[in-house]
């Protein structure tokens, strides 16, 4: 099972595990980390590598941030190892739905592809979306 870890300004990703939970079910090997101006990056590189390391299964652990070139993501970036840790943008609720549904048959850089599709899907303009109905 690969892991998972959201790293986030505040607690988006907290909450976005909590709803994951409530849509799928107790989630193990997830978890997430917040980012406030009180933190300091020296802490939150330490508590990022504990992180990871307790989440990693045998098949790496996939990090989801909130934003490219935001603090949760720039620190992230610095654990990028192949088919260890991948770093991936933008979470939202469908990226990680289909992320824990996918975890336990696909490879880490599948996952991540996998992800990243799914969230871009997961975005509509409701008006343009339904005026092709």
């Amino acid at each position: 099972m690969i892991g998972i870890l959201i790293i986030s300004h505040c607690d988006i990703g907290k909450e976005l595990l909590n709803a994951a939970e409530l849509i799928m079910g107790k989630l193990d090997a997830a978890s997430s980390i917040s980012i406030t101006q009180a933190t300091e990056s020296e802490d939150l590189l330490k508590t990022i590598a504990e992180e990871i390391k307790s989440l990693d299964r045998g098949k790496g652990v996939l990090v989801l941030t909130d934003m490219f070139g935001g603090t949760p993501s720039n620190l992230s970036l610095s654990f990028l190892q192949e088919e260890m840790v991948e770093v991936l943008t933008g979470v939202n609720l469908p990226m990680l739905v289909e992320v824990v549904q996918n975890r336990e048959r696909l490879s880490l850089s599948e996952l991540g592809v996998k992800a990243q599709e799914e969230g871009k899907k997961g975005i509509a303009l409701a008006g343009n979306l339904l005026k092709s109905y």
